[in-house]
C-alpha cells in the first residue's frame, strides 16, 4: 500500500514539474527506478517511456485547451523523431555505450551553465537567434488585439537570402500573442537526432527539445514548453509500441506512477502561465545537473 502511494505521489510530482517545464519527466523517473528497483536497463527505460507518454499526453491535452502549442511545427518535429527513437529502442537490448552516456551527461552540465548565464531575452522584446544569423525572431505580446505593424512586416519581408522560415502567430486562451518564425528544416533534423539519443537513454526528448526550440529555433518560451510536450507525446507513443509487444514493462510500478503523472500534468499546465519565460528555463537547470551527474558517474 505504501509503495503504491509513494509511486503515485512521485508520479504526481513528475507530472506537475515535467509539464511545467516541457519535459516528459524521464530525467527524474530513470534515476528513481534504477535506484529502488533492480531492473535491467531496457526495463528501466520501458517504465520511463510509459510514464512519459501518460504525462505528455495529459499535458498536451491541457495545453491544447490553453491554445499554446505550435501544432504544425510540433507535428513535423514529432514525426521526424520517430525513426531514430524506434531504432534506439531496439539498440538498448544489444548495446551499452558508457562513453556516450558520459559525454551526453557532460553536455547537459554545459547546457545548464549556458541557461544560467544566458537567460532568454526579455519577454516582450525581439530576440535574435545567433545560430540562425539573426533571421529568426520571436515576440510575445500580452494583448490579442496587437499585431504586426508596418515596420515589423517590412522587416519580415525584407530578410536577406537564408533558410526559409515559417512564420507563426499564436494567441493563447489568456490573450497572450506570440509572433515568431521557425526554420522547420533545421528543426526536423535536430529533432530526429534528439529522438534517437534521448530515447536510448530513457530520458525523453523534452529535456533537450525545450532549449533547442528556444535558443536555436527562436520559439517563445511558453510556446516551446507546450510544443515540446506535444512532440514528446508523439515520440513516446510510437516508441512505447515495441516495448509493449516485448512485454518488458512492470505494470504495477509504471501504472501507479502514470496515474499520478496524469493528474500532475494538468496542474503543471495551469501553473505554466503564471511563471515567466526566464523562470521556466531556470527551472530546467536542476534536472540538467541531476541527469548530467547521473549519466557521467552512475550507470545502471
Amino acid at each position: 500500500m505504501f509503495e503504491i502511494l509513494g509511486l503515485f505521489l512521485f508520479g504526481l510530482i513528475v507530472g506537475g514539474y515535467g509539464t511545467l517545464v516541457g519535459i516528459g519527466g524521464g530525467p527524474l523517473i530513470v534515476p528513481m527506478v534504477a535506484m529502488f528497483y533492480r531492473y535491467d536497463p531496457p526495463t528501466v527505460i520501458a517504465v520511463s517511456v510509459l510514464v512519459i507518454f501518460c504525462n505528455t499526453l495529459s499535458g498536451t491535452l491541457a495545453y491544447v485547451k490553453e491554445r499554446r502549442i505550435d501544432l504544425i511545427s510540433g507535428t513535423k518535429f514529432g514525426l521526424a523523431a520517430i525513426p531514430g527513437a524506434l531504432i534506439s529502442i531496439l539498440a538498448i537490448y544489444h548495446i551499452r555505450l558508457n562513453a556516450f552516456s558520459f559525454l551526453f551527461g557532460f553536455f547537459l552540465l554545459l547546457l545548464a551553465l549556458y541557461i544560467f548565464f544566458h537567460p532568454v531575452a526579455k519577454e516582450f522584446a525581439w530576440a535574435d537567434s545567433p545560430l540562425l544569423g539573426g533571421k529568426a525572431r520571436a515576440r510575445s505580446r500580452q494583448s490579442s488585439r496587437l499585431s504586426f505593424d508596418d515596420t515589423l512586416a517590412e522587416e519580415f519581408s525584407a530578410r536577406q537570402p537564408g533558410p526559409r522560415l515559417a512564420e507563426r502567430v499564436i494567441t493563447d486562451a489568456s490573450g497572450n500573442r506570440y509572433e515568431y518564425a521557425v526554420n522547420e528544416s533545421l528543426g526536423i533534423w535536430v529533432t530526429a537526432l534528439i529522438g534517437a539519443c534521448s530515447t536510448f537513454l530513457g530520458i525523453g526528448g523534452g529535456l533537450i527539445q525545450v532549449p533547442v526550440l528556444v535558443y536555436l529555433l527562436s520559439f517563445p518560451v511558453h510556446v516551446a514548453t507546450a510544443t515540446s510536450h506535444y512532440i514528446t507525446a508523439i515520440n513516446a507513443g510510437f516508441t512505447l509500441i515495441p516495448l509493449l509487444v516485448n512485454g518488458s514493462i512492470p505494470y504495477k510500478v509504471a501504472l501507479c506512477m502514470s496515474a499520478g503523472a496524469i493528474i500532475g500534468a494538468q496542474a503543471g499546465a495551469k501553473l505554466s502561465s503564471r511563471v515567466s519565460g526566464k523562470g521556466l528555463l531556470k527551472l530546467l537547470i536542476p534536472v540538467f545537473l541531476l541527469m548530467g551527474v547521473k549519466l557521467m558517474f552512475f550507470n545502471y
